[in-house]
């Protein structure tokens, strides 16, 4: 009986988490075209994040998580910054939009995603960087492609895992989000994730609140960095977010 009460609540979310993307989200994309065709970029950007936010806040509402976010008064306000995150979940995404509410950013994501119809619309008004992590040369193109979109002056969240965890302990940095930050020089924002992966992943895959944090961490400067001292940024953000994890009160 247990069981099959998480079951039902599992189906109820996923109902009403669909459905806000049908009725709500899907309906406005037309009206991005327009205003795209239009000209109109900044005015569809400013829609869009605040579409995308209302999506991740009625998200966080649904799934009944108590959320908790820390040290976001260390995210530099006055230049575009790099932001590093542990990856646990499915839902990491929507809890990041979430927790960083104050700060417009776009995400490196796996370009399997952006082949998921009307999804890629959101994601390509977004700004967000697409990565065949496959394909060599299309990975080298999409670092490119990060690193112009933050010499534009955009903020970008990368999960350097290249995959999920499903576990509070990081796995294993790949460079690709150091390559971006030693072409750019941008500030990197080291974030832990806390609890995540119990939403879905930990909790035998069905819906379920957790008790989540989200900590932004001491940002890094890059710009002066010496060429060795970049080579090492990867795990010296992976030492740090690991310590934390390790620290971090269950």
């Amino acid at each position: 009986m247990r069981n099959l009460k998480k079951t039902i609540k599992s189906y109820w979310f996923l109902l009403r988490f669909y459905l806000y993307i049908f009725v709500v989200l899907i309906p406005k994309i037309p009206y991005f075209k327009y205003l795209t065709k239009k000209g109109r970029i900044g005015e569809r950007t400013e829609k869009v994040f605040k579409a995308v936010q209302q999506w991740a806040d009625y998200t966080v509402k649904i799934g009944r998580s108590k959320v908790t976010v820390n040290g976001l008064e260390k995210i530099p306000a006055d230049r575009p910054v790099l932001f590093v995150s542990n990856h646990e979940s499915y839902a990491d995404i929507p809890m990041l939009i979430y927790a960083l509410r104050d700060f417009n950013f776009g995400f490196m994501l796996k370009s399997t995603i952006a082949d998921i119809p009307l999804i890629k619309n959101y994601l390509e008004y977004m700004y967000c960087i697409t990565v065949d992590q496959s394909d060599i040369r299309r990975g080298a193109s999409a670092i490119n492609r990060a690193a112009d979109f933050i010499n534009s002056g955009k903020s970008l969240l990368i999960f350097p895992e290249g995959r999920r965890s499903f576990s509070n302990t990081p796995d294993e940095f790949k460079n690709g989000a150091f390559k971006v930050a030693q072409k750019t020089g941008v500030t990197v924002v080291p974030i832990y994730i806390h609890n995540i992966h119990l939403t879905y992943e930990g909790n035998c895959r069905r819906i379920a609140p957790a008790d989540i944090s989200v900590t932004v961490l001491d940002h890094i400067e890059t710009d002066k960095m010496s060429r060795a001292e970049v080579k090492e940024l990867n795990e010296k953000v992976f030492n740090l977010i690991l310590e934390y994890s390790r620290n971090f009160p269950d």
